[in-house]
């Protein structure tokens, strides 16, 4: 099964994404890093890209068939 995890290089999300892979799952990281670290992705395939960006979003959804979305990102101010 293949996940899509957004804000998957921070905290929770880098957890998620360890839980899921070492479950067998094929886990995509998107991330945009602004509070994420790339060695935090470790666990799944970093694509490193924000969410208003639609024409990267749009491409990851075209090249991967995805069975779930696990939505992680968020900003704290």
């Amino acid at each position: 099964m293949k996940i899509l995890v957004l804000g998957g290089a921070g905290y929770i999300g880098s957890h998620m994404v360890k839980l899921l892979s070492t479950n067998g799952y094929d886990c995509v990281v998107y991330d945009n890093l602004s509070t994420g670290h790339v060695n935090s992705a470790r666990y799944g395939n970093l694509v490193i890209g924000d969410l208003l960006d639609l024409k990267t979003l749009s491409k990851l959804f075209k090249d991967n068939k995805f069975e779930a979305v696990i939505h992680f990102a968020a900003a704290s101010l």
